[in-house]
C-alpha cells in the first residue's frame, strides 16, 4: 500500500532538508562583498527554502519535474515583487507591472549586476539571489529526494556557490571559510546518504568509533585544505568572475567634451548672451573646504580633434577605468580625508557631467536627480561622474569622498605602464624633445622643463575684440598653430593643458586633462574660477595635478599681424574638421540636450485606456494563454512519441497507456497495479475493453505486432478519446486538455 503524502518533511527528508538549507546559506554567504547590506542573504534563503519546499512537495505528490518547474516559475513571480524592495505596497503585490519587471529582471538583471560598480543597492536587483535560491534549493532537494547516489545531490549546491563566485567580485574576502564550510558539510551530506544506502547495522561503540573516526578525517581534511590549498598550482591572487569580461553597456563617447567649451567661462567669448558665463554662478557647495578641487571631467582620450573621456583607456586591468552603474555606496580604493559635500545647481551649469570632489564612496542623486539614480555612471580611475539625462540648475545632490594627497613630488618617479590614447598627437613627438631640452634625465625632469619652456615663451589670452586670430579649439590643426615657430604661443587654458597633456605623454608620462574649478570662500563657484589642468601619474599609480600655473603663461600677447603660419615639425596638417567652434556654436552640451529634449517631445502618444487594457486584460491573459499552450504542447509531444517511437509492440503499449491518461484527465480513478482488462473495466466508458484485449494481444501475443496493427490500435484510441469527448461541453472539454492528473503516475492502491 502506498505510503500517504508527509506535506511536512519528517525523517530522511528532513535531514535533506536541512543540510540543502546550511549548504545554500553558506554559499549566499558569498555575496556578502557584491551586495550592500544583507537584505540579499534574505531574499536569497527565502528563495532556497521555497525551492526546496516546493520540490519536496513535488516528490510526495508524485509530479514529474516539468510541475515543479512550473511552481517555480509561479513562486517567483508571486513572491518577486515583495523580494525585490518593493517601492510601494502595489508594487509588492504581482500585478502587471510587477509581473513585466520581474520578467525582465530575470533576463537583463544578470548584466546589470555585473556591469554596476559594487557594493550594489538591493532594490530590483534582489530578484537575483532569490531567483538563484529557488532554482538551487529546488534542484538541489530534487536530486536528493528522486537519486539514492550519495554524492551527486550535492552537485546542486556546488552548483550554487560556482554561480555565487562568478557572480561576485575579484577581491572577495570571505570565500576561503565559505569553500571550507561548504566542504565540510558536503562531507557530512554524502556521508550521512552513504550510511542511509548502506543495509549493515551497526550498534553500540563502533556506531560511536565510526562517527568519531568520521569527525577526524574531516577536521584533517579542513587543516590540509588550509595549509596545502594555497600553495596548489594556479591558486593565484587573481580569480575567475564573470565581471571581468563584461564589457559594460554604455558608451560615453556620445556626450561633448566639456574642455571644447572652456571658453564659454572666459571673458572673450562672443556666443550668445546666455552662455556667457563667466560671473554666473554654476554651483552652490557646501561641506567642502576652501581650495578643494571639484572636477567637472577627466578626459584621458584624445582623437585629433578633442580630449575627451574614454570607456576604456587601457591604462587599468579590468574594468576600473570604464564608467560604471554604481549604487549608493561605492567601494573606492584611494584613501584621504573623508568629505561630505552637498551641491545645488546654479543657473550658470547644464551639462551631463556631475562635478564632485576627491574620489567618491557615496552619492545620493536629490531634487530634480531622483529618477536617474539607475542612469548614473562612475568612472573609478578618472573620478568622472555622467548622468545621461543632463543636470541643470535647480538640481541637488549629496556625495561622500575621500580626498586623496595630490601634490605632485617633482623628485619623485613616474609610472612605467601604458599611456593613455594619445596616438593622434605623435607628431609632437620632436616637440617635446625640443621643449625638454638636453639637462632632463629623468621622463619627469623632461616634463617639468616642457612647462617651465611652455610658461615662459607662452602669452595668454581668451582671444575676444582685437584677438580674433587666437581661435578657440585644440584640434591638431589648433594646436599647430598655438605652437607654429613664426607665431606666438597665446592661449588660454584649453590650448595650453591640451598642449601640456600630449607633450607629457610624447616624454613617456602618462598624462591627462581634467577640468573644474577650486571652492572659492563662500562655496559658491562662477564661471570665472573654471580652469583646465593637467594630471600625472606618479610611480605608485596615483594621479598628481600639475598645476595651470606651472604651464601656463599669465603676460596678453603682442598685437601683431598675422603671418603664414610654419609648423615646427614640419608635417602637412589636415584641413579642420567640419565642426563649428564653441564661439559661435554655443555650448555643444546644450545643444545636444536641447535635441534630446525636442525629440523626446514629439511623436504618437499612446492614449492612457490602451495602457490600462495592455496592463490589466491583455497582459493576463497572455501569461494564462501560455501557461495553457504550455499545458497542450506538453500532452501532444507525449502522444507523438508513443505513436511513433519504438517498435510495434512499444507502440501498442503506448496506445493504451495514451487512452488511460485520457480518462484520468477526465477524472476516473485507475489503479496502477491492475491488468489492461480491470482497468477498462473500471473505467465506465463502452468500447474500452476491446481496446485492452487488442493491446494484451499485441503485447503479450505469440508473434510481435505488425506496423498495420499498431496503427489500428492508434485509430481505435482516437475513436474512443472523441467518444469521450463528445458528450462534454466546451467549458468541460478545456477543462479535461488542462488537466493535470495524467502526470501523475497512476495510484498503486
Amino acid at each position: 500500500m502506498k505510503r500517504p503524502a508527509s506535506i511536512v518533511p519528517t525523517g530522511r527528508a528532513l535531514v535533506d532538508l536541512l543540510f540543502v538549507l546550511a549548504l545554500g546559506t553558506a554559499a549566499m554567504i558569498g555575496f556578502q562583498d557584491t551586495f550592500h547590506g544583507s537584505m540579499f542573504l534574505v531574499a536569497g534563503l527565502l528563495g532556497l527554502v521555497l525551492g526546496a519546499l516546493l520540490a519536496h512537495l513535488a516528490v510526495e505528490l508524485g509530479q514529474p519535474v516539468v510541475v515543479l518547474a512550473l511552481f517555480v516559475v509561479v513562486a517567483f513571480f508571486l513572491l518577486g515583487g515583495a523580494v525585490a524592495g518593493p517601492e510601494s505596497a502595489a508594487s509588492a503585490l504581482p500585478l502587471p507591472d510587477t509581473l513585466v519587471d520581474l520578467a525582465d529582471k530575470s533576463v537583463h538583471g544578470w548584466k546589470e549586476l555585473l556591469t554596476t560598480l559594487p557594493p550594489v543597492d538591493g532594490g530590483p536587483l534582489l530578484a537575483l539571489p532569490y531567483l538563484l535560491g529557488l532554482v538551487a534549493g529546488a534542484g538541489t532537494m530534487t536530486l536528493a529526494r528522486r537519486l539514492r547516489s550519495a554524492w551527486i545531490p550535492l552537485v546542486g549546491a556546488l552548483a550554487l556557490l560556482a554561480a555565487v563566485i562568478l557572480l561576485g567580485v575579484q577581491d572577495a574576502t570571505h570565500l576561503a571559510v565559505i569553500g571550507l564550510v561548504v566542504a565540510v558539510l558536503g562531507v557530512a551530506w554524502v556521508v550521512v546518504r552513504a550510511r542511509w544506502q548502506s543495509m549493515t547495522v551497526t550498534i553500540g561503540s563502533r556506531s560511536t568509533s565510526r562517527l568519531v573516526l568520521g569527525a577526524v578525517l574531516c577536521a584533517v581534511a579542513a587543516g590540509g585544505a588550509l595549509a596545502i590549498g594555497p600553495r596548489l598550482p594556479g591558486t593565484g591572487e587573481e580569480r575567475t568572475v564573470l565581471r571581468t569580461w563584461v564589457e559594460p553597456p554604455f558608451d560615453v563617447g556620445q556626450y561633448p567634451s566639456p574642455l571644447a567649451s572652456f571658453r564659454k567661462y572666459t571673458e572673450g567669448y562672443q556666443g550668445p548672451p546666455q552662455y556667457q558665463l563667466k560671473e554666473k554662478p554654476l554651483l552652490a557647495v557646501k561641506g567642502l573646504p576652501e581650495g578643494t578641487r571639484v572636477r567637472f571631467a577627466g578626459m584621458d582620450s584624445y582623437n585629433g580633434i578633442v580630449f575627451g573621456a574614454a570607456n576604456d583607456s587601457g591604462t587599468e586591468s579590468g574594468n576600473r577605468d570604464t564608467f560604471q552603474k554604481v549604487g549608493s555606496v561605492i567601494k573606492n580604493p584611494a584613501r584621504g580625508k573623508e568629505v561630505t559635500a552637498t551641491v545645488k545647481v546654479e543657473e550658470g551649469y547644464k551639462g551631463v557631467w556631475l562635478p564632485e570632489a576627491g574620489a567618491l564612496t557615496g552619492i545620493t542623486l536629490g531634487k530634480g536627480l531622483e529618477d536617474q539614480t539607475d542612469a548614473f555612471r562612475y568612472n573609478l580611475a578618472t573620478n568622472t561622474g555622467v548622468v545621461p539625462g543632463g543636470i541643470n540648475p535647480g538640481d541637488t545632490y549629496t556625495f561622500r569622498a575621500v580626498l586623496a594627497d595630490d601634490e605632485l613630488d617633482k623628485k619623485g618617479t613616474t609610472w612605467l605602464g601604458a599611456l593613455p590614447g594619445i596616438e593622434a598627437a605623435s607628431r609632437f613627438q620632436e616637440l617635446a624633445t625640443q621643449f625638454a631640452g638636453q639637462n632632463a634625465s629623468t621622463p619627469l625632469q623632461q616634463v617639468l622643463a616642457i612647462a617651465a619652456e611652455m610658461k615662459s615663451s607662452g602669452k595668454y589670452t581668451d582671444g575676444g575684440e582685437g584677438a580674433e586670430q587666437f581661435r578657440p579649439g585644440h584640434s591638431l590643426l589648433r594646436l599647430s598653430q598655438f605652437v607654429a615657430a613664426d607665431q606666438q604661443m597665446a592661449g588660454n587654458d584649453e590650448q595650453y593643458a591640451a598642449m601640456m597633456a600630449i607633450l607629457a605623454n610624447q616624454a613617456g608620462v602618462p598624462a591627462r586633462v581634467a577640468m573644474g574649478a577650486k571652492v572659492p570662500a563662500g562655496g559658491v563657484i562662477k564661471g570665472k574660477d573654471v580652469h583646465a589642468w593637467v594630471e600625472l601619474r606618479a610611480g605608485d599609480g596615483t594621479w598628481r595635478v600639475l598645476d595651470t600655473d606651472e604651464f601656463m603663461g599669465d603676460t596678453p600677447p603682442e598685437q601683431e599681424t598675422p603671418q603664414q603660419k610654419k609648423l615646427v615639425a614640419g608635417k602637412v596638417v589636415p584641413p579642420p574638421a567640419p565642426v563649428r567652434p564653441p564661439s559661435s556654436a554655443g555650448d555643444p552640451v546644450e545643444d545636444s540636450l536641447d535635441r534630446l529634449d525636442q525629440h523626446r517631445d514629439s511623436g504618437f502618444e499612446i492614449p492612457g485606456f490602451v495602457w490600462w487594457l495592455l496592463k490589466w486584460v491583455v497582459l493576463p491573459l497572455l501569461m494564462l494563454a501560455a501557461i495553457a499552450g504550455l499545458i497542450l504542447f506538453l500532452k501532444k509531444r507525449r502522444s507523438r512519441i508513443r505513436r511513433t517511437t519504438g517498435p510495434a509492440a512499444a507502440r501498442v503499449a503506448g496506445a493504451w497507456r495514451d487512452l488511460l491518461d485520457h480518462a484520468r484527465d477526465h477524472g476516473h480513478a485507475v489503479s496502477g497495479r491492475a491488468t489492461r482488462r480491470e482497468q477498462a473495466a473500471g473505467i465506465p466508458v463502452e468500447g474500452l475493453g476491446a481496446v485492452a484485449r487488442g493491446a494484451d494481444a499485441g503485447v503479450f501475443g505469440r508473434v510481435d505486432p505488425t506496423e498495420e496493427q499498431a496503427e489500428e490500435l492508434w485509430r481505435q484510441v482516437d475513436a474512443q478519446r472523441a467518444k469521450m469527448v463528445e458528450p462534454l461541453s466546451r467549458l468541460a472539454r478545456w477543462k479535461v486538455a488542462l488537466n493535470l492528473a495524467s502526470f501523475r503516475p497512476p495510484s498503486r492502491s
